[in-house]
């Protein structure tokens, strides 16, 4: 008999451990907890530069590989920056990046500037509503871009303008890219 009064009292206690019924209604939030020490400073992010980009026929189309050795993750998001110009200011200059997609009004119509990318490059093309052998040297050689590789976390905090380059290389520490660009060509 004590036994079997063990053993329904072990189903019991298991069942009532499983079994749900209603749950009663959440209590308040708490307070917030200190905040915790700073961590060593690290790269959140990445950027490569590429220069003498062309767009040449028959697909006006450039694929830049990731450099040697850079892993890409499936959750990483690329950003794409052409530079469109340099502005003399106060005796120095002012590098203008314009980030992909960009659509730009010519003599004969809209051109697009546009990018996809994987793990592993991105793949830079022209696209427009009119046939691209039209287009000039000043609309397809000697671009330079910048690529930038956010991590997944970071894309969706919602605390960076992704559109402006010196606000996201400002928030993820990007490295200042040490390259004369003085002489390159202004754009439309």
């Amino acid at each position: 008999m004590k036994d079997f009064i063990r053993i329904i009292t072990i189903a019991v206690v298991i069942m009532s451990c499983t079994e749900s019924g209603n749950i009663g209604p959440m209590g308040p939030v708490g307070p917030r907890g200190p905040q915790g020490p700073e961590g060593a400073p690290g790269e959140s992010g990445y950027v490569f530069e590429y220069s003498n980009i062309n767009f040449t026929a028959p697909d006006y189309a450039v694929v830049l590989p990731h450099p040697e050795g850079f892993e890409g993750l499936a959750s990483d998001v690329a950003i794409v920056y052409l530079l469109w110009d340099v502005l003399e200011v106060d005796g120095g200059t002012l590098d203008v990046w314009r980030p992909l997609p960009q659509t730009i009004i010519t003599e004969d119509g809209l051109l697009l500037y546009n990018f996809d990318f994987t793990a592993f490059d991105v793949r830079l093309f022209l696209e427009a509503n009119y046939p691209l052998d039209l287009l000039t040297a000043i609309d397809t050689d000697e671009w330079i871009a910048r690529v930038v590789i956010v991590p997944g976390e970071f894309w969706g905090s919602g605390r960076v303008d992704f559109s402006d380059y010196h606000e996201v290389s400002e928030a993820l520490g990007l490295p200042d890219l040490d390259t004369d660009l003085s002489g390159a060509i202004k754009r439309r």
